[in-house]
């Protein structure tokens, strides 16, 4: 595959910095058509993609009559599953914002789907891009620190929207769910990337602080034990600040441990009396997803987020939430 042609569902504010991380490789890939049930919303994220992408408000006329390679859907929730199960009848890859879907349900149609039609589906867990969870798996891989003991991760910002400003994420059936199933999501794929193992268990407890309207979380604490002993940590919310201190990610090993936030990480082996500092160039991570995608159709590979990562992440949200209300 030469350039890759792309077609987005979904034109919302999200929906701009895919289109951008696609103008930004025009020599591999070209959004050729944009579609959105406001023909507005889809003009307004076709300007920012480039070219002359092809104006559609039905994702069903879209997939029938633009000559697209490959799709990026950037719909609510509830609209994920249904969105992917036609393009994978149509023959299209797939790259989709977060969550996969909102039920597990959904989840095993969809794999069913896609290989049935032996396309590429990739999610965009765009955060595995930050420089310092690359550099971090591969310090804990490299075995330096030894065998993983406790990791953290966490999402968490003060959310100050009404209702009417949240839109569909403030309905618990188009959402799926609360904040988990949303900004948790982030670390919640962070979590799993950097502990390399299956999930044993899990507890959690959830809450809603701030955001009555939900009807559905806005805070969460879940505790993953996994296969190989490892103890996992997310902390995530809309209610609260990240507590101070604390990095976006943190991993202690039987030989030390390292911690960072985005571009920055610190290791500190156990014999060390001062971390190594690394600082690494600022990565826009959903420019990264989207070439990722690009490069995976166009030689062949596997995408690092796959369909059965995507339902793993799901699987353990969707637990948490039960666990955590019961």
């Amino acid at each position: 595959m030469s350039k890759v042609r792309i077609g987005i569902i979904g034109c919302g504010s999200i929906s701009g910095s895919h289109a951008e991380g696609f103008a930004a490789i025009p020599e591999s890939a070209e959004v050729v058509a944009c579609c959105d049930i406001v023909a507005d919303n889809a003009g307004a994220i076709a300007a920012k993609a480039g070219g002359s992408p092809a104006i559609y408000t039905d994702w069903k006329k879209m997939l029938a009559e633009a000559a697209v390679d490959a799709v990026d859907i950037c719909l609510p929730h509830h609209l994920h599953c249904p969105a992917i199960l036609d393009a994978a009848a149509a023959g299209k890859h797939i790259l989709c914002e977060k969550p996969l879907c909102r039920t597990l349900d959904e989840a095993d149609e969809i794999a069913r789907a896609v290989a049935k039609a032996g396309v590429t589906y990739m999610a965009s867990h765009n955060q595995l891009f930050h420089p310092c969870l690359t550099a971090a798996r591969e310090e804990l891989d490299s075995g330096r620190l030894g065998r993983r003991f406790w990791l953290r991760t966490q999402d968490c910002f003060v959310l100050n929207r009404s209702a009417e400003e949240m839109g569909w994420r403030a309905d618990l059936e188009s959402q799926g769910g609360g904040e988990l199933i949303d900004t948790g999501y982030h670390p919640t794929y962070m979590l799993l990337h950097l502990a390399d193992s299956p999930i044993r268990r899990i507890a959690s407890v959830v809450s809603n602080l701030r955001l009555d309207y939900l009807r559905a979380d806005d805070t969460a604490a879940v505790t993953v034990l996994f296969e190989n002993g490892t103890i996992g940590q997310i902390l995530t919310s809309w209610a609260m600040p990240v507590p101070v201190g604390n990095a976006q990610i943190h991993a202690i090993c039987r030989d030390g441990q390292l911690w960072g936030t985005r571009s920055d990480l610190w290791i500190q082996p156990a014999d060390a009396e001062q971390p190594e500092h690394r600082q690494f160039e600022r990565t826009n991570t959903i420019h990264a997803a989207v070439a990722h995608f690009v490069d995976c159709l166009r030689n062949g590979r596997e995408p690092i987020a796959t369909l059965a990562s995507a339902r793993e992440v799901l699987e353990l949200i969707l637990k948490a939430q039960s666990d955590g209300q019961g």
